[in-house]
């Protein structure tokens, strides 16, 4: 079955409410263009004693279904990524004492007995027992269990028929959502719009791309056209030929004639300047090109381009033309690290391989004493779970660069200020000797995207992204990645948040009274916007106090 650009698709299958049950084991009757899931709640390994063990599961409860699970040394069952049975933590570092956790209704409850077994939840002392709703889910509650073992709670759609791994490291919902729609999509000859943060990956997205589909053997070129200057876009683009210009002393082949046959990946195209784009419109739609002082040429090229730009805002100002757009039959979002807390054990890992690996000290996560301390502490992971990423996959490559440089001649990493610096709101994390490329986190098309994010954003990532920016609510739609319509439902049954139609005239005139007749400071004394204030008050002049 062939996907239909921007039309709406199911997503999964139906929950199924009873008793945890193994998808791993039962085929589906979907086609192969489909997949089954189920969603379930799971405990995945973010830090373990035995670093083979990070990144495995277990699940506990079928998402909507009421019961107990308890986690020890002796049970539940992990399972690897591929589905593999792993077997309990089995790990004389992790109490037998078990971690009780109960689902009932809408409500998560966790306790622990044992007051000798250090246990944080999302930062936090447990002190017998706390209550989570089930919006928590979605962001994931990391669990630090001892000294040793760090979990993270959250849901996991289990699907029937696990996708290849195409060279990219995480098991959350988005990566196997990411793989799936890499497989459906590569061969479909259409152009692709990835958007995204900076940081998220978008440039291994459209590589895997490029590997899944007919033109895996033909070239692939990738460009950053932020990099280029603005007088030679034309010409680094589309080529030129000899005498075309001053200093054009010989032929010049463009990206497109050298991505001929294969794949052109443009990176951050919200850059391109207006005068190209009509070019590169012209590119897109008709595989027509025009080198500077030359003819027409065909070339046969599979455009993908990224942006972490508002390109909709762009158009608006006519900084960005709306047909070119509207050329890129399908937008695949790239979410943010900080919606995939499951990952970050795995990520980290492979980035700490990375480093080691070039620093010839590899050992480091492998010792040959099965009783000595792991190398990386499990709270430090925990850390780096609750961080919010504004850098993300990217910054984290970049912790881990900094983690290897002050650890690799130690048997037991240490945690310095200057590490834990890297972890505090507005840290620089940048090394110039860190990875660029970057895991990407989810692949959705336009249909799904826009539900798939909104169901990962909490209350309190409203309030927050509110609070950010200053209760303007584009603005906070923007930066969480969530329609405006959707904002406002959900700010509708937020307490936190007021509408000004909803505060006593006489509050506002009081706060006005306060400030001094200040419109942002009133605005900031009612927690709402300064626009939205002024508006409110030409249209209440009239009105009587309430």
């Amino acid at each position: 079955m062939l996907l239909q650009p921007r039309q709406q698709r199911p997503h999964g299958a139906s929950v199924i409410v009873g008793p945890v049950r193994d998808p791993l084991t039962t085929r589906s009757a979907a086609s192969e263009a489909e997949y089954v899931s189920r969603r379930c709640i799971v405990a995945r390994i973010l830090a373990h004693p035995d670093s083979r063990r990070v990144g495995e599961f277990a699940p506990l409860f079928d998402a909507g279904c009421d019961g107990t699970a308890e986690i020890s040394r002796n049970e539940p069952a992990f399972r690897t990524a591929e589905g593999r049975t792993a077997g309990p933590l089995d790990s004389s570092r992790i109490t037998r004492t078990p971690l009780c956790i109960e689902l009932r209704q809408d409500q998560l409850c966790i306790r622990h007995a044992a007051a000798s077994t250090r246990v944080e939840l999302n930062g936090e002392p447990l002190n017998g027992e706390r209550v989570f709703d089930l919006e928590a889910l979605k962001v994931g509650v990391v669990i630090l269990f001892g000294k040793y073992l760090t979990l993270v709670l959250g849901y996991l759609d289990l699907i029937d028929v696990a996708p290849s791994a195409l060279g990219m490291v995480g098991d959350s919902t988005a990566m196997r959502v990411l793989r799936q729609e890499i497989q459906r999509i590569a061969n479909i000859e259409v152009p692709v719009l990835l958007r995204g943060e900076t940081g998220v990956g978008k440039e291994l997205v459209a590589a895997a791309l490029h590997a899944g589909s007919a033109r895996a053997g033909a070239p692939y070129i990738a460009v950053n056209v932020a990099s280029v200057p603005v007088s030679l876009a034309a010409s680094e683009l589309f080529g030129h030929r000899r005498g075309a210009f001053s200093g054009a002393v010989e032929e010049h082949k463009g990206y497109f004639s050298q991505a001929h046959g294969g794949t052109l990946f443009l990176d951050e195209i919200g850059d391109v300047v207006s005068e190209v784009q009509a070019a590169l419109l012209r590119a897109v739609e008709t595989g027509v090109i025009q080198p500077l002082g030359g003819r027409t040429v065909k070339v046969d090229v599979r455009l993908i381009a990224a942006t972490d730009s508002n390109l909709e805002a762009a158009i608006v100002k006519r900084e960005f033309r709306e047909p070119l757009l509207r050329r890129f039959s399908y937008e695949i979002w790239v979410p943010p690290l900080r919606h995939r807390r499951d990952d970050i054990g795995l990520l980290f890992q492979h980035f700490l391989r990375q480093s080691l690996g070039k620093a010839r000290a590899a050992e480091r996560l492998s010792p040959t004493d099965p009783d000595a301390d792991p190398w990386v502490p499990a709270a430090f992971v925990a850390a780096l779970a609750l961080h919010r990423w504004p850098g993300n996959v990217r910054e984290l490559s970049n912790v881990a660069l900094r983690f290897v440089v002050e650890n690799r001649e130690r048997s037991v990493a240490r945690i310095s200020d200057n590490i834990r610096s890297l972890l505090q709101p507005g840290a620089p994390t940048m090394l110039s000797a860190a990875p660029q490329a970057a895991p990407p986190s989810a692949l959705l098309l336009p249909s799904e995207s826009s539900a798939a994010r909104s169901a990962l954003v909490s209350d309190a990532d409203l309030v927050s992204a509110m609070r950010a920016a200053k209760f303007q609510r584009e603005s906070a739609a923007k930066a969480l990645g969530i329609s405006k319509s959707y904002l406002y439902r959900r700010l509708a049954s937020i307490p936190e948040i007021r509408s000004l139609g909803n505060i006593p005239i006489g509050e506002v005139r009081a706060a006005l009274e306060a400030a001094a007749g200040d419109f942002i400071a009133a605005a900031e004394r009612l927690q709402v916007s300064d626009r939205a204030l002024r508006i409110h008050l030409k249209r209440t002049a009239s009105l009587p106090d309430r």
